[in-house]
C-alpha cells in the first residue's frame, strides 16, 4: 500500500480505465438509480409509528401545558434521573406540530423525504467523485439492504442522523473542491441536527477523523478544521446548556444490555452478516488495488464499519458512507471496470432487468399501502389502553420497555408507567433491570409487584411471565389475543374478554 503522507496522486490512478459514459447510456444509468430507489421504497413501505415518537410528542404536549420544556420526568412512578435531557426533543416538536397542523400523514411524508433524501445525497457525493452512475446503481442494492432498517418505522429520530451524515459527506466533497460557501451552509443547518437527535456526535467524530486523514496526507485542511470547530461550538445550542454534556457522557458509555439493536450485526442473521461482509470485502479490495492515498474518506468509512460490526443500530450509517464512497473506489479497479464493461455489452438485458426490478418493487410497495400510517396491535397495546380509558382508570401500570411511551401518550396524566423507551435518558439501571427481569420471569421477578407501588400489570402473552402470573394472587381483569391485564388483589375493575376482537390505533 502507498503511504498516507504522499502529497501527490499518480495520474494512472486518478482516472478510470472503465468505458466512458455515452449520451445514450444516460437512460441506462437513470433506470438503475430509479430501480434502486424503488427497491428502497419497497423495503420500507409499511409505515407504523415508531415507539419513541409517542414520548417525543408527549414531551412537547406537556411542556406546552406547563409553559416550559420539562426537565424532570412526570410519566413514571419509578425512580428517575434528574435532570431529564431529551436528545430528541426537536424531533418530537416536528412530529407534534406537524401532525397537529397537517395531519398524521405528514409523518409518512417526513419518513419518505428523509429516506429518499439520504439516498440522493449518496448519489450526489458519489457523482461528485466522478463515479459512473451505472456502477453506483450496481452497488446501491447492497447498501440499501444494509441501510433500510434505519428508515423502517415512521419516523425514527435516528433517521435525521443518517440524512445529515449523508449531507455531511457531500459537504466534505464540496470543501475538497474549494467551495467554502458550503462550510457556512452546513453550520447553518448543523444546529438543527444538534436538537433533533443525539447522533450529531457521530458527525463531529467523523469530521474529526476526516481532518486526521487529511493531516496524515499532508493536504490542505483549514476549511475542514473550521467546519469541525464550528460544529463543536454549536453543541451548546440546545435548551439544556451544559447539562447536555453530562447526559452524553452517560449515553455514550452505557452498555445497554437490554437493547438488542445495540448488539453485534451478526445478531441480525446470516443474510445480514453475509451482506455486511460482502460490503467490507468490496471496499477492502478497492483500497488494496487503488491505494490508501487514493481513497479519501477511508478513515470515517472504516470507523463506521467498526461501529456497525459492534452495534447493528449503526449499520445504516456505514451503508450511507459506503454508498457515497465505494463506487468511486471500485471504478479504478478491475472489478469496477469489468462491471461497467458487462453493463455496456449487455445494455438491453441490464435495462430490462432494472425496469423489471423497478416495477416489481413498485407493486410490492403499493400493496403495502405506503400512504397509510398504522398503529397496530400487537406492536402496541391498543385494546388494553382502550379498556383502561373506558374505565376512566387512574393508577400505576407496569409495562414492558417498548410499550410505555404509547400508554403515556394515550393515558397520561391518569396513568403513570414503570418504564418506557427513554431508559438512557430517564431510568436508572436498577429500574431497567427490575422491569426486564420481571417480564423475563428470572429469579426475583416478583419484585415490581411488592417493592414498587404497582396497581396493574400489562402482560404480553408472548413473554415468559405470562405463564407465571396465575401464581401471584393478582387477578386477570382483561384478556385479548396478545395481552392480559392483571390487577392487584385490592384492585376493582370489571373482567372482560376481548379475544374475539382485533384492534388498530390512531395517531394522534
Amino acid at each position: 500500500m502507498q503511504s498516507l503522507c504522499s502529497p501527490s496522486r499518480p495520474a494512472s490512478l486518478t482516472k478510470s480505465t472503465a468505458p466512458q459514459l455515452r449520451t445514450g447510456d444516460f437512460w441506462l444509468g437513470f433506470a438503475g438509480v430509479l430501480s434502486s430507489a424503488c427497491f428502497f421504497l419497497a423495503l420500507i413501505a409499511y409505515n407504523f409509528v415508531d415507539i419513541d415518537l409517542w414520548h417525543q410528542m408527549a414531551l412537547i404536549r406537556d411542556s406546552l401545558a406547563a409553559g416550559h420544556l420539562l426537565r424532570a420526568d412526570v410519566y413514571a412512578y419509578t425512580p428517575t434521573i434528574r435532570p431529564w435531557i431529551d436528545h430528541e426533543w426537536g424531533a418530537g416538536a416536528i412530529a407534534y406540530f406537524g401532525s397537529a397542523w397537517l395531519g398524521s400523514r405528514i409523518i409518512v411524508v417526513l419518513k419518505w423525504a428523509l429516506a429518499l433524501g439520504t439516498f440522493l445525497l449518496c448519489l450526489a457525493t458519489c457523482s461528485s467523485r466522478k463515479a459512473d452512475v451505472r456502477l453506483f446503481a450496481a452497488c446501491a442494492p447492497l447498501a440499501i439492504f444494509l441501510m433500510h432498517l434505519g428508515f423502517f418505522s415512521a419516523v425514527r429520530a435516528q433517521a435525521y442522523t443518517f440524512f445529515f451524515a449523508a449531507l455531511l459527506a457531500f459537504v466534505w466533497e464540496k470543501l475538497e473542491k474549494g467551495s467554502t460557501r458550503w462550510l457556512f451552509a452546513w453550520l447553518a443547518v448543523f444546529s438543527l441536527w444538534v436538537n433533533l437527535h443525539g447522533g450529531f456526535v457521530v458527525g463531529i467524530g467523523l469530521t474529526a477523523l476526516y481532518c486526521v486523514e487529511k493531516l496524515l496526507r499532508r493536504e490542505h485542511c483549514k476549511p475542514t478544521l473550521l467546519l469541525l470547530a464550528g460544529m463543536l461550538v454549536e453543541t451548546w445550542l440546545t435548551p439544556y446548556g451544559s447539562s447536555y454534556f453530562a447526559y452524553l457522557r452517560r449515553a455514550l458509555s452505557m452498555s445497554r444490555p437490554y437493547s438488542a439493536e445495540w448488539g453485534a450485526v451478526s445478531g441480525l442473521g446470516p443474510l445480514w452478516a453475509v451482506c455486511f461482509v460482502a460490503a467490507l470485502l468490496l471496499a477492502g479490495h478497492a483500497v488494496v488495488k487503488v491505494g490508501i492515498r487514493n481513497t479519501l474518506g477511508l478513515l470515517p468509512l472504516a470507523a463506521t464499519a467498526a461501529e456497525a460490526a459492534l452495534h447493528r443500530k449503526l449499520l445504516p450509517l456505514f451503508a450511507v458512507l459506503w454508498l457515497s464512497y465505494t463506487p468511486a473506489y471500485l471504478q479504478r479497479t478491475g472489478i469496477g471496470n469489468w462491471t461497467l464493461v458487462l453493463i455496456q455489452r449487455r445494455r438491453a438485458f441490464v435495462m430490462s432487468a432494472w425496469i423489471i426490478v423497478a416495477c416489481a418493487s413498485g407493486v410490492s410497495a403499493i400493496r403495502q399501502r405506503p400512504w397509510q400510517l398504522t398503529v397496530p396491535q400487537p406492536i402496541y397495546p391498543v385494546g388494553p389502553v382502550r379498556y383502561l380509558a373506558d374505565q376512566h382508570w387512574h393508577g400505576h401500570l407496569l409495562v414492558p420497555f417498548r410499550l410505555g411511551a404509547y400508554v403515556t401518550w394515550k393515558l397520561y396524566p391518569a396513568v403513570k408507567v414503570a418504564l418506557d423507551s427513554r431508559y438512557e435518558e430517564v431510568f436508572p439501571d436498577d429500574v431497567v433491570k427490575t422491569v426486564f427481569d420481571f417480564y423475563g420471569a428470572v429469579p426475583g421477578w416478583r419484585k415490581p409487584l411488592t417493592a414498587l407501588p404497582t396497581d396493574l400489570v400489562l402482560v404480553p402473552l408472548d413473554t415468559p411471565v405470562a405463564n407465571r402470573m396465575g401464581d401471584t394472587g393478582w387477578v386477570r381483569v382483561y384478556h385479548d389475543q396478545q395481552f392480559d391485564l392483571f390487577a392487584s388483589p385490592q384492585g376493582r375493575l370489571p373482567e372482560v374478554d376481548w379475544s374475539a376482537l382485533s384492534f388498530s390505533g390512531t395517531l394522534p
